[in-house]
């Protein structure tokens, strides 16, 4: 840490809280404050009597550009370098956390004897890795006995939004605290010209009046009183340095704020004795302090102004020398790559600048730091680092951009490069391939799939592992639009390929999209091929994989009735999201399906719970952005009206997707909304364009669900009692029936499909007056099958409702109360309303609470542990009883401990002796080999 060397006065509160996270773990304190406020000083006041072991760093600037990694860099270099990682795993967001927790492993290993305080000074000029590291580690601090201390400009301008993020997060962190630091007031002034000038005899206002309590320049002031301005007071030390000493000075100006001894002499040019002798008088007159074997000025703002007097062409001429010296002895660091880019740039030198700038960013992108290496690539491209390179760097570059999560520039950048028709068969068909994922992730939905078709195009009769992948990505797009007999065909192909040639990842992946298409199309082996790649995908080393065959398997669970299976894969694919955070490009599509299930099966608080902790403080694109639209449906639920229109509006991005779970995700929330804000005629217009942009789909679900939305609108727009004729009216309820009638469920399998369209049959009928008491019982026993408390609820209401016009008051009541009961658990206060409502209005006793139902299992098993108790009665394993049900081991371990504990059991044997009585057949048939 680099302090100024004057008395620290006042600021007692500030000076206790930093002390604290230098004697224990657990604190995390933000020191910010403008430049020379005395926010460094703080820190070295109180780094004296540190308790823990402590490890320091900063963040740099040079050229006026941050240095990316500068401070991550000089924390691993005092442990001896970079912990090391793997040469041979591919580089994906899954690899950058597990780099990211191996950092943190190597800096304050959990559960470690010693306490550490990591105190990073200049966070203002920190890059998105170190904040990515810096909020890890902060989260994990209690578990790894560590304290941070981070020090912050905030007058710089304009911040950069990643470390204002950062720093946001971090104070909301528990045992995190902002110390804010103020100029001094008059009284402070005078304390401290009288501590430094040994005088009481103080004019404080006239002290005051010239630095307005600045602590920095008062320190410079009372060394150079004749000073007038604060550029006279900045380099008032280096105005009385000889020409020599003057000139190394700048020398070191270029370099920043720290400059080695071995680098600062290569570029000064002076002989080894001159060389002495320019540097000791630097030192002796205060201008560079000593550092180790580093020099670095006694603060920026000193180096700053050495810079500011700077001309043009001094400027180029010192960058170059910079360059040279730094090159002369180049190390493979970041660091030094990155600075002679930097140097080399600012020196006018493009071409040594771009050579450089790759270095950097293929160093970069080892340490899995991706949006660092993809500045370095786009300034290495900007410099005409491309020139020659063609189709290998564009796949390069365009791979970090796409990491990075700029997939614009992906896209861009490959689609360059593919213009050259000289590009060979084999290598054009790898790369259509890329620029069809990048094309997904970007939103593109429809170019992504022209590039996979284009992609096949090009590929050689032979099949290799590039045909497999390529097939793999027509199978996914077609799955995605809902083609499900196309993407059966392309994943066939696929998994054939993959067998032969490919690897897990792809097996795995196509195995997923072939059991998922299957199950929608009613192929009772669906679910099996899907389970086959969900076991894949657990090994192997793309999470994205598995966070995609998690997200399918929740849903195939809910289409084929099993709500239990849902519900338990969905909180089971939380689970599979990084520690860290969420990688939104992997995980976003199983976060949005688990959460959708949670909030169907009535979870509310624990959906809420997962949204805030993907979405708040954090700004989403792409996939992530499907998260708000499940947040605008649990807000409808619970009558935050105002809060799903702003959720609504945060996926505005989403709107010009064509994807069916788009299109059908955005509508459905709109038409509800709209409903919900009393404009039923937008609510059926939205509703109407939907249904004609899914018509050629293969979907039965969404269009089912949305005509529910419709038909509810209409019925609610005619009031309780229809009125008189209207022919608009009648031409929309002839338009919903007639796609009603289109999209009738053709067997039994999907209790889902059937409920929702029940329930639209018993809107239309409510429409036109004719709803029966009959019809809703119907729907609600539907609903209670498939688990879906709201929509059970709701069905519930319209069949009190029937039978209050039947005058059937008992019956109504039981139905009334039973509503209600559910509606108020769940929280759900528009239906809630509406309940308490017709209650009123009817002059209804509410029913007695319902009697519990007599256990349908001995010894009161849930159904999962009646399942467990069954195959531990076979001799199963945890293992096996985990690979058969689909769960965790520890979750087989958890469902173990309780059977034994409600059997009165002490071991598996005895369970499984009474497993021959409670559970005489498994239910499911345990899967071998295991």
């Amino acid at each position: 840490m680099i302090g100024v060397a004057v008395p620290y006065i006042g600021r007692a509160h500030h000076r206790a809280t930093v002390a604290a996270a230098f004697a224990e773990p657990g604190h995390v304190v933000v020191v910010c404050g403008e430049a020379g406020v005395g926010k460094s000083s703080l820190v070295a006041a109180e780094r004296a009597g540190a308790v823990t072991q402590v490890v320091e760093g900063a963040c740099l600037q040079l050229a006026g550009q941050p240095l990316p990694l500068a401070a991550l860099e000089q924390i691993f270099d005092a442990r001896g370098g970079w912990p090391g990682s793997p040469d041979d795993v591919e580089q994906s967001a899954e690899q950058r956390l597990r780099a990211i927790r191996r950092w943190a492993d190597a800096l304050a290993p959990t559960g470690s004897p010693t306490s550490t305080t990591l105190v990073i000074d200049d966070v203002q000029w920190a890059d998105e890795t170190t904040c990515d590291v810096l909020v890890y580690l902060a989260s994990t601090a209690v578990r790894r006995g560590l304290s941070l201390i981070l020090t912050f400009r905030d007058d710089e301008s304009p911040p950069v939004g990643r470390v204002v993020e950062a720093v946001a997060e971090l104070l909301r962190l528990p045992g995190s605290s902002c110390v804010e630091l103020q100029r001094l007031d008059r009284e402070e002034t005078r304390q401290l010209v009288a501590a430094m000038t040994g005088s009481e005899r103080v004019d404080a206002d006239h002290w005051f009046e010239q630095t307005q309590g600045h602590p920095y320049l008062l320190g410079e002031l009372v060394r150079d009183p004749g000073s007038r301005r604060v550029t006279d007071m900045l380099l008032s030390r280096v105005r009385r340095l000889g020409p020599e000493a003057a000139a190394l000075v700048r020398v070191a100006a270029v370099f920043g704020l720290w400059v080695s001894d071995q680098h600062l002499a290569r570029a000064s040019d002076l002989p080894p004795e001159r060389y002495g002798a320019a540097v000791r008088q630097a030192v002796e007159a205060g201008v560079l302090v000593v550092q180790g074997s580093d020099y670095a000025f006694r603060h920026s703002l000193m180096c700053d102004a050495v810079l500011d007097q700077l001309l043009p062409f001094e400027r180029r001429d010192l960058h170059a020398r910079a360059a040279g010296a730094l090159a002369a002895g180049a190390t493979d660091d970041v660091v030094t790559a990155t600075a002679v880019s930097v140097h080399w740039e600012a020196a006018g030198a493009t071409d040594q600048a771009a050579e450089w700038a790759l270095r950097a960013a293929r160093a970069t992108r080892k340490l899995n730091a991706y949006a660092e290496s993809w500045a370095h690539f786009r300034r290495a491209l900007e410099h005409g680092g491309a020139a020659g390179a063609g189709l290998d760097l564009a796949l390069e570059a365009a791979g970090v951009a796409r990491l990075a999560g700029d997939h614009d520039a992906a896209v861009a950048l490959l689609e360059e490069a593919l213009h050259d028709r000289t590009v060979p068969a084999a290598d054009r068909a790898t790369a259509l391939e890329r620029l069809g994922c990048f094309l997904w992730e970007a939103g593109q939905t429809g170019r992504s799939r022209e590039a996979y078709a284009e992609a096949a195009e090009a590929l050689d009769p032979e099949v290799t592992a590039c045909h497999a992948q390529v097939w793999g990505a027509q199978a996914r797009g077609a799955f995605i639009m809902a083609e499900f007999d196309d993407a059966i065909r392309s994943a066939d192909r696929s998994v054939a390929a993959a067998r032969d040639h490919g690897t897990r990842a792809v097996l795995a992946d196509a195995l997923t999209t072939r059991g998922a298409a299957a199950t929608f199309l009613g192929d009772a082996t669906g679910l099996e091929v899907l389970r086959e790649g969900v076991r894949l995908a657990r090994d192997v080393e793309d999470r994205a994989v598995l966070c995609r065959s998690y997200a399918n398997l929740m849903i195939a669970y809910e289409y084929l009735g099993m709500p239990a299976e849902a519900c338990a894969a969905a909180v089971e694919g939380l689970g599979l999201l990084p520690e860290y955070g969420l990688e939104l490009a992997v995980g976003a599509a199983l976060a949005c399906n688990a959460t959708n299930l949670l909030r169907r099966r009535g979870r509310y608080a624990r959906c809420e719970a997962v949204l805030a902790e993907l979405l708040d403080g954090r700004v989403t694109h792409g996939q992530g952005l499907h998260l708000h639209l499940e947040r605008a449906e649990l807000r409808l639920a619970t009558g935050d009206t105002a809060g799903a229109r702003a959720s609504l509006e945060a996926a505005a991005a989403l709107r010009d997707v064509d994807e069916p779970t788009v299109v059908a995700a955005i509508a459905t929330v709109t038409a509800a909304l709209l409903a919900r804000e009393g404009d039923p005629a937008g609510a059926h217009r939205t509703v109407v364009e939907a249904l004609q942009r899914l018509a050629h789909t293969q979907d039965t679900a969404f269009r089912t669900e949305l005509l529910v939305i419709g038909c509810r609108n209409e019925a609610d727009r005619r009031g309780p009692v229809p009125g008189r004729a209207d022919a608009d009216a009648d031409a929309r309820l002839a338009w919903l029936s007639d796609q009603l009638d289109v999209l009738a469920p053709a067997t039994d399998d999907d209790v889902g499909h059937a409920a929702d369209h029940r329930t639209a049959g018993n809107e239309l009928d409510r429409a036109r007056g004719e709803a029966t008491a009959q019809g809703w019982a119907a729907a609600v026993d539907l609903w209670r099958a498939v688990d879906r408390p709201l929509e059970e609820a709701y069905c519930l209401f319209r069949q009190a409702e029937c039978q209050v016009a039947a005058k059937r008051r008992d019956r109504a009541s039981a139905a009334a109360s039973a509503a209600r009961e559910i509606a108020g658990r769940l929280g759900a206060a528009p239906l809630l309303a509406e309940i308490d409502a017709l209650l009123a209005r009817s002059r209804l006793a509410p029913a007695p609470a319902p009697r519990a139902a007599a256990e349908e299992r001995p010894y009161g098993l849930t159904d999962r542990e009646h399942e467990v108790l069954a195959l531990l009665g076979t001799g199963a394993t945890n293992r096996q009883i985990a690979r058969t049900l689909f769960i965790s081991e520890r979750t087989v371990g958890v469902h173990v401990s309780r059977v034994l504990h409600k059997l009165q059991v002490s071991n598996r044997g005895q369970a499984a002796v009474l497993a021959a009585k409670v559970a005489p057949k498994a239910p499911v048939a345990l899967l071998e080999g295991s």
